[in-house]
């Protein structure tokens, strides 16, 4: 404020009056220029800090390698174990459609293995980054206390220092605009940090299941095929069964992919909020 006034805003702590002693007390008239400049430049350090880690493209892999799983397991369709009927047939067997099927199953199954292992990735990306994330809001909590600290000392020295009509402004004046900038721009960032890490839990929500299925649906197949002991086992395959498992791995994805594009959304406007509070200082 023009006047040197000073009020805060947001949630943020309020400065102890010590420090507020201390920053006006270190004041020198011939650094108004670079007044609270190791504070500012800390709030910008954890914008810039916040925005890398909303910007990951997590999002967009997992949603490819999730597609990519789903094409396979709709290749394996457990109607081809039965041998065509007629003339047809007489060249056909169930024993080779067996053994056709198996071999497609375990080039599946060795896909999704790998997709699986993607998904606890991110899972634990996930939670990795939501620690990184609760460190980088309270250091811009802690940024905005500092500079509400200074801003305070500030509006203490220009008090009483009002120009006269033809005097040009304190320098302080100008500074301490750009220091408001910075503060609130902090505090904006408050929420958004906050914003990515309860999407980041809504992605995780997402993929445990699926990551649980794929487990779920390779050792069933494999039993239900007679791959489970050290030699394949002579066995008739229960269609009803391997499709059945298959159609939920298929339809736990399904709701992964609705949601992992609800949540690129959600995460494509935060990182545009939070750019455009970086881009704004």
């Amino acid at each position: 404020m023009a006047d040197g006034s000073y009020r805060r805003q947001g949630n943020a702590p309020a400065p102890d009056a010590a420090q507020v002693e201390a920053v006006h007390d270190a004041w020198q008239d011939d650094q108004a220029h670079a007044f609270a400049e190791p504070a500012r430049a800390s709030a910008v350090e954890k914008i810039e800090r916040a925005l890398a880690a909303a910007r990951t493209g997590d999002l967009t892999e997992a949603h490819a390698q999730l597609t990519h799983a789903r094409s396979v397991l709709e290749g394996l369709r457990p109607e081809a174990l039965e041998p065509r009927r007629g003339l047809a047939g007489l060249f056909d067997s169930r024993g080779r459609r067996l053994k056709t099927f198996r071999a497609a199953y375990t080039r599946a199954a060795a896909t999704v293995d790998e997709v699986g292992r993607e998904l606890a990735g991110w899972i634990e990306g996930v939670g990795r980054r939501s620690t990184a994330l609760d460190t980088i809001w309270a250091e811009a909590r802690d940024a905005v206390v500092e500079l509400d600290a200074h801003l305070a000392a500030a509006a203490r020295r220009l008090t009483g220092h009002l120009p006269a009509q033809d005097e040009p402004p304190h320098p302080l004046a100008a500074r301490k605009a750009t220091l408001d900038a910075c503060r609130d721009a902090a505090v904006a960032a408050l929420p958004l940090i906050r914003n990515t890490q309860n999407t980041d839990v809504r992605f995780a929500d997402l993929l445990k299941p699926c990551a649980e299925g794929a487990v779920a649906w390779r050792d069933d197949w494999k039993e239900a095929l007679g791959l489970s002991g050290r030699k394949p086992r002579k066995v008739r395959p229960d269609r009803e069964r391997l499709l059945r498992l298959r159609d939920d791995l298929l339809a736990r994805i399904d709701r992964a992919l609705k949601g992992i594009t609800a949540a690129r959304d959600r995460r494509a406007d935060i990182e545009a909020r939070l750019a455009g509070v970086r881009n704004g200082l």
